[in-house]
């Protein structure tokens, strides 16, 4: 008669709605079911023979030093052992054996050493042998060593859309630190302890984590996002791991053929297409491909409308590409691809008004302003030693260094009317910008709203910025246009570096710009003399001050010494050296330090971080006075 198959065996695992996933599983079922995945392992047939000696000699020793087992009972289906006695010596054992509990011919056995630990004597107590005989038990129920192999338990069931090797689980745990930073251009970090946002990232980190193991496009845009940004913006050596090139190529693979899937069945893609593309632009900009990263920055603007903007992964989908394109055109020149969004507008005026009476009380002196502690920077965002000289963060420590005065100097600016129409609207919202700053770090009473709206609106101001070029003619054409271009880059070397991490990478390109904006028109020593060219509001205006009553050189000179902080280091560092010390000798009559700290203080200027370059030209001034 055939023998019937044996039926094949499924492994369920019935897990309650938190249990998401194998990894957030409870430690105990974790372990259960590590232990029924290993024991349930298709092993040769030659191993299952040596298998099954090896558990009949584990029996024989157990029944050996644990007594003879009981006869089975016809009425019971388990084996019954005999009560637990000390196992006489040899001498007494020899004597007291009898033919029918020794074959004749075979020696007693011999006692055995189990796990380091000889069995206890006659003499030994019942806790003693107890001990033994759990140590005894318990040794043979351990999983073998042999057993455990490097991510066996990280995805027992293949269920991850591709491999969870050494490479992917570095790259995932280097994402979980990273995503307490945020994105490129949130430095919420800095922001004083009780204003700062509460697990911010946390969510878009777990539905990240969560849709990559459900999707091939998504885990292999996080990949390549995540090895692009260790090697070339943490600066951390991939030793014996595999190249950002090679996750490039898994990315444009994945995204290829989810392409050709929707041609095939003739829809035009889904959000995920547009979360492939949306790395390979971020990428693509991290490794400095500027040429690619715009490419996909325009294919992701044609597929915009597939993205849900009240989901918030499509959401930071679309910001983070809007993003992408706005770092492009700060490391380029270019402008920008996306229209401005995710502008908060002005901040209410109500709400403006209390700002303004409330820093009037503290500039005063009616009320003791703030100093906040430093906070830590998180490990993620660290740049290395490569990069100390732009190390710098205008707000690191804002709350000790933040003048009051700040900005005076443009207010003057504005109502001479010496700044060009097109830029003195977004100079006009900066000041703004500005004064809830001082709001937020020199004061107690700000909120969480205040500082959200700062950083929001700090954000659509750099936009802003780069797309005033549109809107003049090229700087060669006339003496204000050059002079406002030369502003321009001045307020956006600032704007970057008080917005955005990236800063350190994109000052040199600007800084290079704002020298050959300066270098037209023979305007890098002198201001002045073209001033009537500019046009000016009616005198009938209650705070209009005349350009006669305004000196322009010092715009020039605070926008010389912008690119003479941005040029630490670099070879162009005597170029603004030269000219800031003529202009503030020649045509402002500043002798030493203290007179150009004073001057700086009334416009955009950080004590601390500035303070190098500050010296320098006042020993110039010190050395010819």
């Amino acid at each position: 008669m055939t023998q019937s198959k044996a039926k094949k065996v499924f492994l369920w695992v019935n897990k309650d709605a938190a249990a998401a996933s194998l990894s957030s599983s409870e430690q105990a079922e974790k372990q259960r079911i590590f232990q029924f995945v290993q024991n349930q392992r298709v092993r040769p047939a030659a191993e299952k023979k040596e298998s099954t000696k090896r558990k009949r000699r584990v029996l024989a020793r157990s029944i050996t030093e644990l007594g003879p087992v009981a006869p089975l009972e016809s009425s019971s289906l388990c084996r019954r052992y005999r009560p637990l006695s000390i196992r006489p010596t040899k001498s007494a054992q020899t004597s007291n054996s009898t033919p029918s509990q020794s074959s004749p011919g075979r020696k007693p056995p011999q006692a055995r050493e189990n796990a380091g630990q000889k069995a206890p004597s006659p003499s030994a107590s019942l806790d003693q042998i107890e001990h033994y005989v759990f140590r005894f038990r318990r040794r043979h129920h351990d999983i073998p060593n042999t057993n455990h192999i490097a991510g066996s338990a990280v995805d027992p069931f293949s269920a991850a859309p591709m491999p969870l090797t050494k490479n992917i689980e570095v790259l995932i745990n280097y994402f979980r630190t990273m995503a307490v930073t945020g994105s490129h251009v949130d430095k919420t970090e800095v922001l004083p302890p009780h204003l700062q946002p509460a697990r911010r990232y946390a969510k878009l980190r777990d539905i990240s984590l969560r849709i990559i193991m459900q999707d091939k496009v998504e885990f292999a845009s996080l990949m390549v996002i995540m090895a692009s940004r260790m090697v070339h913006l943490s600066r951390i050596p991939l030793t014996g791991l595999e190249r950002p090139e090679y996750y490039m190529q898994l990315a444009l693979s994945a995204v290829r053929e989810r392409m050709l899937d929707f041609q095939t069945r003739g829809v035009s893609g889904d959000n995920v297409l547009v979360h492939g593309i949306h790395s390979l632009a971020l990428s693509d900009w991290i490794c400095q491909r500027f040429e690619a990263a715009s490419t996909h920055v325009r294919a992701v603007k044609a597929l915009l409308h597939l993205l849900d903007l009240d989901d918030s992964l499509d959401k930071h989908i679309a910001q983070g590409t809007f993003n992408v394109d706005q770092m492009v055109s700060i490391e380029t020149g270019w402008l920008p691809e996306f229209p401005l969004m995710f502008d908060p507008g002005p901040l209410g005026e109500a709400r403006m008004s209390v700002v303004r009476e409330e820093l009037g009380s503290f500039i005063s002196g009616r009320l003791e302003a703030v100093v906040y502690p430093q906070g830590p920077v998180p490990d993620a965002s660290k740049l290395s030693s490569a990069m100390m000289s732009h190390q710098v963060d205008f707000l690191a420590d804002a709350s000790s260094t933040m003048d009051f005065r700040l900005g005076s100097g443009f207010e003057c600016a504005l109502k001479a009317n010496v700044v060009h129409p097109p830029l003195a609207s977004i100079l006009s919202d900066l000041l703004d910008v500005l004064t809830v700053a001082k709001y937020v770090w020199r004061t107690p009473n700000a909120t969480r709203e205040d500082a959200d709206w700062m950083c929001t609106r700090a954000r659509a101001i750099c936009y802003r910025l780069l797309a005033v070029p549109a809107q003049l003619p090229f700087p060669e054409t006339s003496t204000v246009t050059a002079k406002t271009e030369a502003l321009r880059i001045a307020l956006l070397l600032v704007v970057l570096r008080c917005t955005n991490r990236m800063s350190f990478r994109s000052a040199q390109p600007n800084m290079r710009r704002l020298q050959r904006a300066l270098s037209l028109c023979s305007i890098d020593t002198d201001w002045s003399s073209s001033g009537s060219s500019s046009p000016t509001r009616g005198s009938d205006s209650p705070h209009n001050v005349s350009t006669e009553t305004y000196d322009q050189n010092e715009l020039l000179l605070w926008v010389l010494m912008t690119g003479l902080f941005s040029a630490e280091g670099e070879t162009e560092e005597l170029w603004f050296l030269m000219r800031a010390t003529y202009v503030a000798e020649r045509h402002l009559g500043i002798k030493d330090v203290d007179g150009l700290k004073e001057m700086m203080a009334q416009y955009f200027y950080s004590k601390t971080r500035q303070e190098r370059s500050v010296i320098v030209v006042g020993l110039h001034l010190s050395s010819r006075s």
